[in-house]
């Protein structure tokens, strides 16, 4: 049987906003904050306060891609996701999910008025529906192939409502490090892509390639805000470039500059055969920093000036001087939550997938950081004698100290990653002077070198290209001063 056509309601969808995605929103966001240092969203264009919406995001980082669109979807509407229709009959959890707002799929049916019936209904009232066209969490320089059940649910919806144009949001997340505690995440709300009725009678014609085209353009929208690389070796050449060439990138501008450099140092059809001696170059430098276990900013100090003794023992000494006079603040901080670091290290060591990794940190730091928290405001109301006053004090204390300590740690973390670096390059100039192992100066220097050569190589290459018309080549020229 055939649904019935029914007009949209012009409800907004928070309307229906239940208190359980309410506490779904608070922890998504309380994720965010803890999760990343910087959180950057961009909109390319405004989002429609009320009216059905399609969102389609790429799905890098498991339950973190949720928890951010949650997070960062403007208009504070509510967003709502698939599930597999058995899920909801755990009864528990099926409630549980039923009351987030979660929709149930049931992929059995042969039937896509019934496959995406609660789908419908919810565009019906005006809802936003979030999804991962590419269906699982990966670990690939580029996305994965996207997958059509966004597009058949958008034409299905169409289908019974043939006047109203649906708007598809391509959404980009783009982490700077995924696995890594207080990196950074980019967030673009890319150009909507409205699915109208010209569109529908081409349904009408030919189903499948009028949804392959769809799908086709979702992709095209999610990769205008992502960072997609054809192999890993070029992803990394242009990371190496990134840096040496940039340093620390604005968060605005990390996509655009990272997928130029890209675009510069990728492969084509002329020359996939042919060594690329700069590209190369950067493989190598970024290995050969590995090894050292040094970053690229590490050594930027070395530009324009050699490597000496002196150098290396006034840079540790001035970093440990300044993180020492800090210790005080951040070490209460840390001697409260070192078993949610030590496990966190745990999982980044032990956890099978790249993609994980972050999901279980998160577990983690809710599993021991709940009862860790609970216990220390329990000793602070035992210790003011079970009083009322003491019980309040005991409650602030847990937002109080998360706040202080999530204040605190960037810098100093940042200082001491400082301090570990110049003991490194102390170590390995020293070693080298007094005669007991000249390798690792060497190395050390090699690096310095290699670096140099590589800058100077980019530099050269990207105005040449520029002159050329490459437009990759002259969007990051703008970024290089005149006088390099």
């Amino acid at each position: 049987m055939s649904r019935s056509p029914q007009q949209p309601s012009t409800r907004s969808a928070e309307s229906d906003d239940s208190r359980i995605y309410q506490a779904l929103k608070y922890l998504s966001r309380l994720a965010v904050w803890v999760y990343f240092r910087h959180v950057h969203v961009i909109s390319r264009k405004p989002i429609s306060p009320t009216g059905p919406l399609l969102i389609a995001a790429n799905h890098m980082n498991m339950v973190l891609d949720p928890a951010v669109l949650i997070a960062t979807f403007p208009q504070k509407r509510p967003c709502h996701f698939w599930a597999l229709a058995r899920f909801f009959k755990i009864p528990i959890a099926g409630k549980v999910l039923h009351a987030a707002g979660v929709l149930p799929v049931d992929t059995k049916t042969h039937s896509n008025a019934k496959l995406f019936e609660h789908t419908l209904q919810c565009l019906e009232h005006g809802g936003v529906i979030a999804l991962f066209p590419e269906g699982t969490s990966y670990t690939l320089p580029h996305h994965l192939p996207f997958k059509d059940g966004m597009s058949w649910a958008a034409f299905e919806f169409l289908s019974h409502h043939p006047d109203i144009p649906l708007t598809v949001i391509p959404v980009g997340i783009t982490y700077t490090t995924k696995n890594k505690w207080r990196s950074d995440v980019v967030v673009e709300y890319g150009e909507p892509i409205r699915v109208t009725s010209h569109d529908l009678q081409q349904f009408k014609l030919n189903p499948k390639p009028a949804v392959k085209d769809l799908t086709a353009k979702i992709a095209h929208g999610v990769e205008q805000g992502t960072i997609n690389s054809p192999d890993w070796d070029t992803l990394h050449a242009a990371a190496a470039a990134r840096f040496i060439l940039f340093d620390n990138t604005k968060l605005e501008d990390y996509v655009r500059v990272s997928q130029s450099l890209i675009q510069v140092l990728r492969p084509t059809e002329d020359n996939k055969d042919t060594p690329n001696e700069l590209k190369n170059r950067l493989l190598t430098f970024s290995k050969n920093l590995r090894l050292l276990r040094l970053s690229p900013q590490d050594i930027s100090m070395y530009e324009k000036q050699e490597i000496t003794l002196s150098r290396a023992v006034v840079r540790l000494a001035s970093t440990w001087t300044a993180l020492a006079v800090q210790i005080p603040l951040f070490l209460p901080g840390i001697m409260i939550n070192w078993p949610i670091y030590l496990f966190g290290r745990l999982a980044e060591r032990y956890e099978q997938y790249t993609e994980s990794v972050a999901q279980s940190k998160l577990v983690f730091s809710v599993v021991i950081g709940v009862p860790l928290y609970m216990t220390l405001s329990y000793q602070v109301w035992k210790y003011l004698d079970y009083t009322l006053m003491g019980l309040v004090l005991a409650m602030l204390l847990i937002p109080l100290l998360a706040w202080y300590h999530m204040a605190l740690v960037d810098k100093r973390y940042d200082m001491l990653k400082q301090v570990v670096a110049s003991w490194r390059i102390c170590v390995a100039v020293i070693s080298g002077v007094v005669g007991l192992d000249a390798l690792p100066r060497q190395e050390l220097e090699d690096a310095v070198h290699l670096r140099r050569w590589c800058r100077a190589q980019l530099i050269e290459e990207l105005r040449s290209k520029a002159k050329m018309g490459d437009s990759h080549a002259q969007y990051l020229v703008q970024f290089i001063p005149d006088q390099q």
